[in-house]
């Protein structure tokens, strides 16, 4: 890994490798976007960026561009768009997207998300979808979005909390045994519970912190399936669990999907902060 000012987990280790390898995760982000839940959330995060047509908005670990057309609906061709991934291959299906959308008022960058290479006061907004859950210390990027916005700018960042996910079929005290070890990849599995104090920290105003519990049904729809797999795997990577304990783990949910019945629920975590 390179040297940088900050951790960033799994991503930055696809970041460096190819372009090949980055191409199936890209995939699963962009099947997100016929998925109601995943639109529901993101609608929300977008209406409490309060985007006006003209405004200037930033999207912190913008990964594919997934956000870019409903970003432009709210900023017009007047505003301006700029997206920041650590991933050079996401950032080059970000630029395809948005030329194929005919968007020409987007930027996208390389960049890491602890030293943001925009001036200070530059954006109206700054959004982040499951990015802060993925980096540390929170504190230095929290610090940095809260530098790049305009006073009076609003950040609204939401991740998933790994050690409270439901999934019905296994034992529930297994369950939370599995997501603990497997919350062990990601560079900061509390990001969720502690995004708000860091926002205080950096001198923001916490203007509410609130919950969006995402509920899946159906295994065998593409923003889900799989997603058990990885789970267990990460829980084997994470050495809190026996790797037979995250195989049994894993084959009790497959039964439940045999058995109809299947559910995951994840509990995500919308902060929405000021500059003073």
């Amino acid at each position: 890994m390179r040297n940088r000012p900050g951790r960033n987990d799994l991503y930055e280790l696809l970041a460096e490798g190819s372009a090949e390898a980055s191409k199936p995760i890209a995939a699963a982000l962009l099947e997100t976007l016929d998925d109601p839940r995943f639109s529901n959330l993101r609608g929300a995060l977008l209406d409490e960026l309060y985007l006006l047509p003209g405004g200037v908005v930033l999207e912190v670990g913008c990964g594919p561009g997934v956000l870019v057309d409903r970003l432009h609906e709210r900023v017009t061709s007047d505003g301006s768009i700029h997206g920041l991934d650590l991933n050079p291959h996401f950032i080059d299906v970000a630029e395809r997207r948005a030329e194929l959308l005919r968007i020409k008022n987007s930027t996208f960058s390389v960049g890491d998300c602890h030293e943001l290479p925009y001036r200070n006061e530059m954006f109206d907004a700054v959004v982040a979808e499951k990015l802060l859950m993925h980096v540390a210390p929170l504190g230095p990027v929290i610090a940095e979005m809260q530098r790049v916005l305009v006073p009076g700018g609003r950040l609204v960042v939401t991740d998933y909390d790994p050690y409270t996910i439901m999934a019905a079929g296994p034992d529930p005290a297994v369950t939370a045994r599995v997501m603990a070890s497997a919350a062990k990849v990601y560079a900061s599995p509390l990001a969720a519970r502690e995004t708000a104090h860091a926002c205080r920290e950096a001198g923001m105003d916490v203007e509410t912190v609130r919950g969006y519990l995402q509920v899946f049904e159906d295994a065998d729809i593409p923003t889900v399936a799989g997603v058990p797999e990885v789970w267990s795997d990460h829980a084997t990577a994470g050495r809190q669990v026996e790797p037979g304990t995250a195989r049994r783990w894993l084959s009790t949910v497959e039964l439940a999907a045999r058995e109809d019945r299947f559910m995951i629920a994840i509990p995500y975590v919308i902060t929405v902060a000021t500059k003073p």
